[in-house]
């Protein structure tokens, strides 16, 4: 008579399954949408730079303290989509490779990031309206935009708009079912070594 005794299993992790071309597909919208944010900043500012350049010729009725703290919070939002943008080009590349941690990232940063882009659309140079009257305000706009390049205003409209949308759908991607395979960890158990038979001894 003999006993065959449990086999050793071994559990370990295999390889990722091949990637769905929708995760693809999202890690670019994530990354092209981080880019272009990080080419709406300069564009901004430089956009901005006429409205100030054409404001030199009014003079300003007051409200000088008003328009520093403006400037002062406008800088602070631009530096926070700027680590928003950066962070989520990093974390298209860690999508790409199936961190699932860095998919539940993105959903936090990628809505903050369109958040920043939208209110950066509607802005116009907020400290101007601490400074000068509504009239001056309007000859200034005026002026502004007959110094500018036509194209400037038209590029930033389409890049703010953009912006949202392409990270909304990169993440809508991330969240179908094709992508939740991809990044759930899977485990595999395969069994031991053959199982040993152990003689026993009987009794008459």
């Amino acid at each position: 008579m003999t006993q065959t005794p449990g086999t050793a299993m071994h559990v370990h992790n295999p390889e990722r399954p091949p990637r769905p071309r929708i995760v693809a597909v999202s890690c670019l919208l994530l990354a092209l949408a981080a880019v272009a944010q990080l080419a709406l900043l300069p564009l901004t500012y430089w956009y901005q730079e006429f409205f100030h350049t054409a404001a030199a010729s009014f003079e300003p009725e007051g409200g000088v303290a008003f328009a520093a703290v403006g400037s002062t919070a406008e800088l602070a939002a631009d530096l926070l989509t700027a680590v928003l943008a950066i962070g989520l080009l990093a974390l298209s590349v860690a999508n790409a490779v199936g961190v699932n941690g860095a998919r539940i990232a993105s959903w936090v940063a990628a809505p903050l990031l369109a958040c920043c882009t939208t209110v950066g659309l509607i802005r116009t140079p907020r400290p101007l309206s601490f400074l000068y009257s509504s009239a001056d305000l309007d000859r200034i706009a005026a002026l502004a935009k007959d110094r500018m390049p036509e194209w400037l205003e038209p590029l930033l409209l389409t890049l703010g708009l953009a912006v949202p949308v392409a990270l909304l759908a990169a993440l809508a991607l991330l969240a179908l079912p094709p992508a939740n395979d991809f990044f759930r960890r899977r485990q595999l158990v395969e069994p031991g070594y053959p199982a040993a038979t152990v003689p026993m001894e009987s009794t008459d």
